[in-house]
């Protein structure tokens, strides 16, 4: 026997695991200890949680400055006007970047560790008391148990484990000496559900990993028959995207009700897909993503050609988003036909007693002239001045909804308006154009959105009932104004208005943690329903031919006794309303 007991002490010790020979003094047993202590994952997930708060509360570096020395100096210095003197040291330890510093990759890589541990350190113990439960407990149980039931006279053992089977239980029956007992077992491997909720925060935070290593985001504004490249110029699997066509609806007062965008996915020059686009449904093409993220309605296609040559030099798809103020006019003769009803464009500046104002010219088909004044800053209070009636001039003053009558005809302001305007910096003058500066656009009858929109009647710039005009300053002595498909030559240069384009501002993003992400919610989500919906509950009993125990486990919500009367009563038994089975 000592021979026996001395042999089996080096397999005990063995049996005790490398982490344990040397005891606490060990420290791979204290760190183990550590990642597996509930409270320190419960401190961890506590940091991170309010690291996540201050990274949404705290402005973070946008995408296009992280990197950039410069732009980070001029956002930083942006920020010295909300935190002072804290700027500084608020930088240093990264909490304008808290997502993308070191220490906030350790501080999930330890939680990652941590809860990982835990789950190790508890599945041999869950998954051997799943496969290999106690069958058989101490008499001393059946008096002990949390839930228990004490029956007195005859139980029906067979009608017992029908009634158990009948629940679902599996179910083993033994006798020994004049005693039966009985083990039922119900949803074992609910006992997993614990462990799958941790797991779930495992997936959670390796998306968060790959959703920082992998994703890509690029951000492109196009219009109307226009092509980006999605990379930079030089990229082994370059892709374009070419805006075919933008539409846009709206609602009588003004609400967008729909952006959508025709695509058209390019890749080696050849056409890879065709799709439309909107905010909720993207197209998507090799893992990437493209969405309408922006609609802009104000574009002018101008194309310059060289009549020498015939070649195109220019063509370029302006987006004017400036605003311009015009004047609402319409004119009518004595005997009520109206002559002039449309926005007019003030492209000139002038100055007045030392005061800007913007101005532009009407004819009138008996060749009248008329100059019309606006304030530079005109707001709906101002006045619209018309001068230069003809032999007599004669100045009026109209008010925003004035009609007044002169020299026959009835001059109604009826409103003040801001056109979308906007700059040609790079457009190709000939030699005989002396610019002071860049040519200037202002565009008028503009129709905002395309189909079945309100076209226009519910934004700053309303249609003016003709098609779309562009008014150019800048090339010729006074202004030139191109309706949609009119030409203006210039000394060989030929500057030809294509009509009215719109933009649309495509988001093109890859992130492949969205599948981890979808596994983690959908393992956290069955966690739980498997924990709180069917939790694990085993029953034992003990039947003699005086009674029977039964004693069982159950979640702590759980009415457990309540359930063992039930299978009592089944079986045959005859229990009292009141009995001490919660004592």
């Amino acid at each position: 026997m000592a021979a026996g007991r001395a042999a089996s002490e080096p397999g005990r010790a063995s049996a005790r695991g490398w982490t344990r020979s040397l005891s606490w003094t060990n420290p791979l047993r204290a760190v183990w200890w550590l990642f597996t202590n509930v409270r320190f994952a419960i401190v961890l997930l506590v940091v991170i949680t309010l690291v996540s708060l201050a990274g949404v509360l705290i402005a973070q570096k946008p995408v296009n400055v992280r990197g950039d020395t410069v732009l980070e100096a001029e956002w930083l210095a942006e920020k010295d006007g909300m935190y002072g003197f804290l700027t500084s040291p608020m930088d240093a330890v990264g909490l304008f970047d808290i997502f993308h510093t070191g220490w906030f990759s350790v501080l999930l890589a330890v939680t990652v560790v941590s809860t990982a541990a835990y789950v190790v350190s508890r599945f041999p113990g869950i998954w051997a008391a799943i496969t290999r439960p106690r069958k058989r407990v101490p008499d001393r149980y059946f008096d002990q148990a949390p839930h228990r039931l004490r029956i007195e006279g005859t139980v029906d053992v067979e009608r017992l484990e029908a009634g158990l089977r009948r629940s679902r239980y599996k179910v083993e029956r033994w006798q020994e000496g004049e005693a039966t007992f009985l083990f039922a077992d119900r949803f074992q491997v609910a006992q997993l559900g614990t462990l799958l909720t941790h797991a779930a925060v495992i997936v959670f935070i390796l998306a968060a990993v790959v959703s920082r290593v992998d994703s890509f985001s690029s951000g492109l504004f196009l219009a109307e028959g226009s092509t980006l490249p999605v990379f930079p110029v030089r990229h082994e699997n370059q892709m374009q995207v070419e805006l075919v066509e933008s539409y846009a609806e709206f609602a009588p007062d003004g609400q967008p009700l729909d952006y959508r965008s025709d695509l058209a996915i390019y890749r080696g020059g050849e056409e890879v897909l065709r799709c439309s686009s909107t905010v909720n449904t993207p197209c998507s093409y090799d893992g990437y993503r493209f969405y309408q993220v922006a609609y802009f309605g104000f574009g002018a296609e101008l194309v310059v050609r060289d009549t020498a040559s015939g070649n195109v030099i220019y063509r370029e798809t302006l987006a004017l988003a400036m605003r311009s103020p015009a004047a609402r006019l319409r004119i009518d003769d004595a005997n009520g036909a109206t002559l002039i009803d449309r926005t007019v464009v003030l492209p000139d500046t002038f100055e007045i007693n030392d005061e800007p104002f913007h101005g532009g010219l009407v004819r009138l088909e008996d060749g009248t002239a008329l100059t019309l004044l606006l304030p530079q800053d005109a707001d709906d209070g101002d006045e619209l001045l018309v001068f230069d009636l003809g032999d007599t001039p004669e100045t009026l003053r109209l008010a925003a909804g004035q009609s007044v009558e002169s020299h026959g005809l009835v001059f109604s302001y009826l409103g003040l308006e801001r056109i979308p305007a906007g700059f040609a910096l790079d457009l190709p003058l000939p030699e005989s154009v002396a610019s002071d500066g860049p040519v200037r656009l202002q565009m008028n009858n503009v129709i905002y959105g395309t189909g079945t929109t309100s076209e226009g009647t519910n934004v700053d710039a309303p249609s003016g009932g003709g098609e779309p005009e562009l008014t150019i300053v800048g090339l010729t002595s006074q202004a030139a104004t191109l309706s949609a498909g009119d030409s203006l030559l210039i000394d060989g240069y030929e500057y030809t208005f294509e009509g009215q384009r719109e933009f649309s501002g495509i988001d093109v993003r890859r992130d492949r943690s969205d599948y981890l992400v979808w596994i983690g919610a959908a393992a956290i989500v069955i966690g739980l329903m498997i924990t709180f919906w069917v939790p694990r509950r085993r029953l034992w009993a003990k039947i003699t031919r005086g009674g029977a125990s039964l004693a069982g486990q159950a979640a702590g919500q759980a009415d457990y006794t309540s359930e063992m009367r039930r299978l009592a009563v089944q079986a045959g038994a005859e229990l009292a309303e009141e009995t001490d089975d919660d004592d």
